[in-house]
C-alpha cells in the first residue's frame, strides 16, 4: 500500500514555472510638479502654486506621455489682472535626463486697469494666447533644473495690446514625500498699446517660489 502511493506521488508533473515576460515595474521616480520635468510622463499628474511677483498662480498638470495638459489661474498683483487659461505642451525631446517640451495656451484677461504700479496698464477684457517653451534637466534624484519661455499676447476686445515675452531658470527641489519647491527669474522686455495711444517699451521681469504636489 506505501509502494503505490509512492509510486503516485512520484508520477505526478511538477508544477509548472511561470516566467514572465513584462518588464519590471520601475520604482524610480521623476521628482517635480510645478514647472519640472517640463512634460509630465503618462499617468502622472500634479497641483501647483507659485507666489511671486508681479504675478502668483495655482494650477492642475495631467501627462498622457506625447502631450501634457495644463490649467492655470494667474492673478496680476501689480496690474490687477485675472487670466484663466488651458494649455496643451507637446513632448517633443527626452533624452537620459533632458526634456524639452513647447506649448500653447489660450486664455481669458479680465483687467482692471490699475495704475499704481504701472502707469501704461489700461483696463480692458480680452484674449490672451500663450505660447512657451520649457526645458528640465534631473541632476539628482532631488534637484532639477529648469529654463523656460513665455510669450503672452494680451488682445483686448477694445483695441489695444500688450506683449511680455520673458524668459526664465531656476531649480526644483524635492521636499519629501510627493512635494517638491520651485525658485525662478525671468527677464524679458513689454510692449503695451492702449486704444488709440502709442506702443510703450520697457523692461520686463519675474520671480517666483512655488510648491507643487503630484497626486501620481
Amino acid at each position: 500500500m506505501l509502494s503505490a502511493l509512492l509510486i503516485v506521488v512520484l508520477s505526478q508533473d511538477p508544477a509548472p514555472v511561470v516566467v514572465s515576460d513584462a518588464p519590471p515595474v520601475s520604482t524610480s521616480r521623476v521628482t517635480g510638479g510645478v514647472f519640472a520635468p517640463a512634460s509630465l510622463p503618462a499617468g502622472s499628474n500634479a497641483i501647483y502654486a507659485f507666489l511671486g511677483a508681479p504675478d502668483v498662480a495655482a494650477g492642475y498638470r495631467q501627462g498622457f506621455g506625447a502631450f501634457e495638459l495644463e490649467a492655470r489661474a494667474t492673478f496680476n498683483l501689480f496690474e490687477v489682472s485675472v487670466i484663466p487659461e488651458v494649455g496643451l505642451k507637446l513632448a517633443v525631446f527626452e533624452q537620459d535626463k533632458l526634456k524639452i517640451a513647447p506649448g500653447i495656451a489660450l486664455g481669458l484677461e479680465f483687467n482692471a486697469g490699475a495704475r499704481y504700479i504701472d502707469r501704461f496698464n489700461f483696463a480692458f477684457v480680452g484674449l490672451r494666447p500663450r505660447l512657451s517653451a520649457a526645458a528640465s534637466y534631473q541632476f539628482s534624484d532631488t534637484v532639477s533644473g529648469v529654463a523656460l519661455f513665455d510669450l503672452p499676447v494680451s488682445i483686448s476686445f477694445s483695441q489695444g495690446f500688450q506683449v511680455t515675452p520673458l524668459l526664465g531658470a531656476g531649480a526644483e527641489f524635492h521636499l519629501g514625500g510627493a512635494f517638491s519647491l520651485l525658485v525662478s527669474a525671468h527677464g524679458g522686455f513689454d510692449a503695451t498699446r492702449e486704444p488709440l495711444g502709442v506702443t510703450q517699451f520697457r523692461g520686463a521681469w519675474a520671480a517666483r517660489l512655488g510648491i507643487g504636489y503630484r497626486l501620481f
